[in-house]
């Protein structure tokens, strides 16, 4: 039975699909074992998940003609669930790193077109007694079955809720009328507002002070090589009252700004080390969607890793992240999907057309911020201790940085393209010491002030 055509901004997602670079996301759980619980707690949750085969939808929909102009949602009749779900097992105590390898091998591995586009892991014999769940379902589905929230709709919010609800049979509150909308609304007043905002666009990459930051101006760095479908994943978490009070002492309101910077510093430390630097400031892509794709709109900020001073590099990517997101305020809502559309519709056909190696660069990195929980959760009286994402790279992008912000502050996904960005965990390292040494530096400046 077919569901419908999927939305213009889908189908750009799906242009962009390869066997290198795989449009799938991942949601990585790790958990505390209950007080009291026994040794077999994980295997009675995996059996307790195998035994929920009335899948809600859209977990029972695969994509029906990905590769063709008209792609459709298409539901499945019979889902085999031992293909969609496994439990899995590291070497007792297994550490990060073992962890790390694991879930990076996972993540690596293409979706099967001919099923429901999603995988779920159970992983136990991670150390102190917790355990972890892997989630990888394609960008597409996510957006139709209503946005990043609905990975996490499966968890309780009481540790008192001892029910264990699979991901794949939650209820989903939304019509999952695949999102077809207009992407050219009041086609007069449409062409007038994208044309003022392209052409700021095009005056920002002709006037070289500009705080705007354009696409297809970023340097080529090693962070533009080859991308192939091998990954790696790394991980990072700050405390809220840490970036509270950076951000409050630097007279900033969104911490965003912060992680930026961190992002900024510690690829500048991490270029340098290869003498490989370039003259011009990084470039970030940072998708503005918290919900729908077709909510879609792409931000470019400068990350300031051409300034020596850690401040003077802060300040303006403070300036960057403020251009951007008033330049996008700029432009109709409702024409801001079709606006980021047509900036990447060269990135795109060269994407198509194979020219993309070829190409200026577009951006260096993407950095995304996801929406969290929002509480704590739990899953059979097991605790969220902590939730990662691991995002889909763009061709020619060889590192995609994600946060999700937690009860207690802010988790750091960073997943790189495996052979061209071999050492991902020295970027996560350097963004943590990035944070302690700018949190020295203001301390010192307090003092001296005082």
């Amino acid at each position: 039975m077919s569901q419908g055509n999927v939305s213009a901004i889908v189908n750009s997602l799906l242009s962009l699909e390869s066997d290198d670079t795989p449009m799938h996301i991942g949601m990585l759980f790790r958990f505390a074992l209950p007080q009291g619980s026994g040794r077999h707690f994980v295997a009675e949750l995996a059996a307790a998940f195998r035994q929920q085969n009335n899948l809600s939808a859209p977990w029972h929909w695969r994509l029906k003609g990905r590769s063709g102009l008209k792609p459709q949602w298409q539901e499945c009749q019979q889902v085999d669930l031992e293909h969609h779900f496994r439990q899995l097992g590291l070497p007792a105590p297994g550490g990060e790193r073992e962890l790390g390898v694991l879930v990076s091998r996972l993540h690596s591995q293409l979706l099967d077109p001919s099923r429901p586009p999603w995988e779920c892991y159970v992983i136990e014999g991670l150390e102190e007694g917790r355990f972890a769940l892997y989630f990888k379902v394609h960008r597409a589905l996510v957006d139709v079955a209503g946005g990043a929230e609905v990975l996490y709709a499966f968890l309780a919010t009481k540790a008192s809720d001892q029910r264990i609800s699979a991901p794949w049979c939650c209820a989903i509150d939304s019509d999952l009328s695949p999102q077809t909308g207009q992407i050219w609304p009041r086609p007069l007043a449409a062409a007038g507002n994208l044309g003022r905002a392209v052409s700021r666009l095009v005056g920002a990459g002709l006037r070289r002070q500009s705080e705007l930051a354009v696409p297809y101006k970023a340097p080529r760095t090693a962070l533009n090589g080859p991308v192939n479908r091998q990954r790696r994943f790394a991980t990072q978490h700050y405390a809220s009252n840490r970036l509270k009070a950076v951000a409050e002492t630097l007279g900033e309101a969104d911490t965003t700004v912060i992680l930026l910077y961190l992002c900024g510093s510690a690829l500048r430390r991490f270029l340098k080390e290869y003498n490989a630097l370039p003259d011009e400031p990084l470039i970030a892509a940072v998708p503005q969607s918290r919900v729908h794709l077709a909510d879609f709109s792409l931000a470019f900020v400068a990350l300031g890793s051409d300034e020596a001073d850690p401040l003077t590099r802060f300040r303006a990517v403070q300036r960057s992240y403020a251009a951007a997101i008033k330049h996008l305020e700029a432009v109709a809502p409702e024409l801001r999907m079709a606006y980021s559309l047509a900036a990447s519709a060269p990135f795109i056909a060269g994407q198509i057309s194979g020219a993309q190696p070829w190409m200026p660069a577009m951006f260096n990195l993407s950095f995304v911020n996801l929406p969290g929980p929002g509480s704590e959760r739990y899953l059979g009286g097991a605790k969220l201790e902590s939730l990662h994402n691991l995002s889909l790279l763009m061709p020619g992008s060889a590192l995609a940085i994600s946060c999700v912000p937690c009860s207690k502050g802010v988790n750091i996904g960073l997943s790189g393209a495996r052979d061209t960005l071999p050492h991902l965990q020295r970027i996560a390292v350097y963004m943590g010491q990035a944070l302690d040494s700018l949190e020295s530096q203001l301390q010192n400046s307090s003092k001296e002030a005082s």
